[in-house]
């Protein structure tokens, strides 16, 4: 399976415009043509004006195939041009395209807040982080409450990358999961461990998530 992630930036003032033009018309396309949702957010921490949304297809076939016949479908030109009658409603769209780890879940979402969390990984030490991914922080996260929604990987994009998303009930209840996780002796031990030859990651960066209304649940 492929996943795509994409970042929509709004125009300024215009991020009602986006939601109205995916919710009343995207979403609907998306569904004609067979292209899977896993979900879309705006971001309650991080940048404002910004949808993201993550697709689903077979591979990079399948996506190219489905993306050519809603990019030619005259009722999107026409839906385009009616929300963009006094302009454009995006600024910037950015994609990256994925694969999941082999100890990822399936990703669905059940909880109220996302996160999205990005790890830019020393060359050479991918390997080393999804070991202690897989057989450690995974345990961790769902000890401490943590719904774990999925792990991902560039395929088009940026190498030495790892793309990771977790869920939590509430912002209160995910800053109480990471007090408790970061507390964790036994996690301090793991990482400990994993840098026996250096750290693995150079950078990291998250994003809090809020579904929007009509994102599936």
């Amino acid at each position: 399976m492929l996943y795509e992630l994409r970042l929509y930036d709004a125009t300024p003032g215009n991020l009602p415009g986006v939601n109205d033009r995916f919710g009343n018309h995207v979403v609907g396309f998306f569904a004609k043509y067979g292209i899977g949702i896993l979900g879309f957010w705006t971001e309650e921490i991080g940048t404002s004006n910004r949808l993201t949304f993550i697709l689903s297809y077979e591979d990079m076939g399948d996506r190219e195939e489905k993306w050519r016949k809603f990019s030619s479908d005259p009722d999107w030109h026409k839906v385009q041009a009616a929300t963009e009658v006094n302009g454009p409603l995006s600024s910037q769209v950015v994609n990256t395209f994925m694969r999941l780890t082999p100890y990822s879940p399936e990703p669905k979402i059940s909880s109220n807040i996302q996160e999205l969390r990005v790890y830019d990984v020393v060359p050479g030490k991918l390997p080393a982080l999804h070991d202690r991914f897989a057989n450690h922080t995974s345990g961790f996260f769902k000890k401490y409450g943590m719904d774990v929604i999925g792990y991902w990987t560039d395929v088009i994009g940026t190498s030495n990358r790892l793309t990771y998303m977790l869920g939590y009930e509430s912002l209160a209840e995910r800053e109480k999961s990471w007090k408790a996780f970061a507390a964790d002796p036994d996690w301090h031990k793991a990482v400990a461990e994993s840098h026996r030859n250096g750290v693995l990651v150079r950078q990291s960066r998250n994003t809090i998530l809020r579904p929007t209304s009509y994102s599936p649940r």
